[in-house]
């Protein structure tokens, strides 16, 4: 099922024409046809609007939302409108809720980490002296967190920072918890896992010196953009063999694969409850492939980068990820 927020924080079920239900009146318009005697409360307590009250539901409110569904797709006999065409629809980021944390993985991608060292150093680095380097236990983790209230909804604007001239992107999918937990096994990681969804990790490559592990590089107002959707787990057979690709202004830019990913979700979620705990709605972000501005553009004899394809105010951002969909914001300069 991918999962929206829509039209000012209704809770929907995106369906392939691109009309959505309204998950929470079809529960409540299926109820009242059974003889419920308050079939709005008995709504409000499965399918609650809220996506990360829905997600503590678990299984319990899928599949409530899934009759849902199926009832507001056979129409009903008082001729109810439970399903919303696209041309009314608005969506917006499906999370975070203000108490959802966003993991990012660092240079988690075979390409990536080689054609971003190879610029950085000035020397030719390899996708297998990479691969050489996870082997002998040298290539270290490393990751950053993104703060919840920088997140906008695809059709949404990213404010370009005014201290940078050189605005980077990554297309990244994120793996959504769906279950409390801590110390969590790699073997069960995936067990913990509720659905994937699309991440922009919007970066400044310059004008951030000196923030002394604060990332502020990363972390800006709108510098998460986030959704379509949230496609739930049972419909990904598997996340690490999803495809990446961003387009700037019809562009491609990136166009890759998980297959790529130097460690997959089960090692990070491992990796991060170690002695914290996760909460449902908690993201992790499993990094992006090769493609970005920083990867691609070369350094002088100063260590400068040319800004050419680096964003610049008015220029457009698509990301897709099937099954989960498009990704599309627009860069506007900071007033």
């Amino acid at each position: 099922m991918k999962l929206v927020l829509f039209n000012s924080g209704r809770l929907g079920a995106l369906l392939d024409d691109g009309s959505v239900v309204d998950l929470n009146s079809a529960y409540a318009s299926l109820l009242e046809s059974k003889g419920e005697s308050d079939p709005g409360a008995k709504a409000d307590s499965m399918i609650p609007h809220d996506m990360l009250a829905f997600i503590e539901k678990g299984e319990e409110g899928l599949s409530a939302a899934r009759e849902a569904v199926n009832y507001a797709k056979k129409g009903t006999s008082k001729g109810e409108k439970l399903l919303i065409e696209p041309s009314d629809v608005n969506l917006e980021a499906p999370l975070p809720s203000l108490a959802s944390r966003i993991a990012m993985a660092g240079a988690n991608f075979y390409d990536h980490a080689a054609d971003a060292f190879s610029k950085i150093r000035g020397e030719d680095i390899t996708q297998e002296d990479i691969r050489k380097q996870v082997e002998a236990g040298e290539n270290i983790p490393w990751g950053f967190w993104k703060q919840a209230r920088n997140v906008i909804g695809t059709g949404g604007e990213v404010i370009h920072p005014g201290r940078t001239q050189r605005l980077d992107y990554e297309v990244e999918v994120a793996a959504i918890i769906g279950k409390k937990g801590k110390d969590i096994p790699e073997e069960k990681a995936l067990d913990y896992v509720y659905g994937y969804t699309i991440v922009l990790d919007m970066s400044c490559r310059d004008g951030s010196r000196g923030d002394r592990g604060l990332f502020f590089a990363k972390n800006f107002d709108t510098s998460v953009p986030m959704g379509p959707c949230i496609v739930t787990a049972d419909e990904i057979e598997d996340p690490h063999k999803l495809g990446l690709h961003l387009k700037v202004d019809g562009e491609v830019r990136q166009d890759g694969t998980q297959e790529d990913m130097i460690r997959g979700y089960p090692w990070w979620i491992s990796f991060l409850t170690r002695d914290l705990t996760f909460y449902q709605g908690d993201i992790v972000c499993g990094g992006t492939c090769s493609g970005t501005a920083m990867d691609q553009t070369p350094r002088d004899s100063e260590g400068k980068t040319d800004p050419a394809l680096f964003l610049k105010p008015g220029q457009t951002i698509e990301a897709t990820v099937e099954p989960i969909g498009t990704l599309v914001v627009k860069v506007v300069a900071k007033g």
